[in-house]
């Protein structure tokens, strides 16, 4: 007997139900919670995906992919709870874009100044999406840093091309030693800069990138905020918000002096600012400033 049309209806509903159902499984995998996406104006997309850390020391690789045929451009991370007073918290070892993947990935590490009593937190990836990007070039520079060093990086834009954003890979520390950035951002339309230092019985590599993109003019406009903290303080600087019709698509930070923070999360917000939170480990007194860069909508 043909089925009735209120009787298919249910059927296709239930069908979709389902297949939505799956996807959010496969998305969810066995290191994090399903992905999330959230629309903004003209074809920009907030994609997200939580994960939980709780050991000290423990080092994970965390990556959120954009949506459909969307493509990423920058991205961030936020932790619940946020970052303890005495910096108990999760910072990262990397922000780089994946290009292949989709995505963003962010390489965290767990401190706790006094371990035994670490807290479980969720890490909450952020990327931005759309669905238009022209050939990305990302040229790479690479330092090496050993203990009591500072090295810096710069990453070049080649020919007719400009920046859209930047990141840094491969710091590597844990609460007894290793290299860390403390400064990732842009000096000027065509370069990306990475600072880092390096404490304790070893150091390691430090890599910046930049991202670029062909254009006969600067593509961003830099939006800045600063904090101040003594040492043993933790606290944040948020950047101001991105101009009318432009939106917020990478983040960056920087400190002065250059050793004396551990930069941890860096977080895109949904008022089109930047927020960037750290722990004033090695003293003297510094200044903690988010670079938010915004592109034309």
């Amino acid at each position: 007997m043909p089925l009735t049309v209120p009787i298919r209806l249910l059927l296709c509903a239930l069908a979709t139900a389902a297949a939505l159902l799956a996807w959010a499984w496969a998305s969810a995998g066995p290191a994090g919670e399903a992905a999330t996406a959230s629309k903004s104006a003209r074809g920009f997309t907030v994609a997200t995906k939580t994960f939980k850390m709780s050991r000290p020391n423990d080092k994970r690789r965390l990556v959120v992919r954009c949506p459909g045929r969307t493509i990423p451009l920058g991205g961030g991370m936020k932790t619940s709870p946020p970052m303890s007073a005495d910096g108990e918290g999760v910072y990262p070892h990397s922000y780089e874009r994946l290009g292949v993947q989709s995505g963003w990935h962010i390489t965290t590490v767990v401190y706790d100044p006094s371990p035994g009593s670490t807290r479980t937190r969720r890490v909450t990836l952020q990327v931005v999406c759309t669905r238009k990007l022209g050939k990305m070039t990302p040229p790479h520079v690479i330092k090496d840093v050993k203990p009591g060093q500072v090295k810096t990086a710069v990453a070049r834009c080649p020919g007719r091309r400009h920046l859209i954003g930047g990141g840094f890979q491969r710091t590597n520390w844990v609460s007894r030693g290793g290299n860390y950035a403390t400064e990732a951002r842009m000096v000027s339309s065509k370069r990306w800069r990475v600072t880092g230092s390096a404490f304790g019985g070893f150091g390691g590599e430090l890599v910046s990138i930049g991202y670029c993109q062909r254009s006969s003019r600067p593509l961003l406009k830099t939006v800045t905020g600063s904090a101040s903290l003594d040492r043993g303080e933790t606290a944040t600087a948020v950047s101001r918000k991105c101009p009318r019709r432009r939106r917020l698509v990478f983040g960056g930070f920087s400190s002065s002096p250059a050793g004396a923070l551990l930069i941890g999360p860096g977080t895109l917000r949904r008022n089109g600012s930047f927020a960037v939170t750290a722990h004033n480990r090695f003293g003297p007194a510094a200044t903690l400033r988010a670079h938010g860069y915004c592109l034309k909508r």
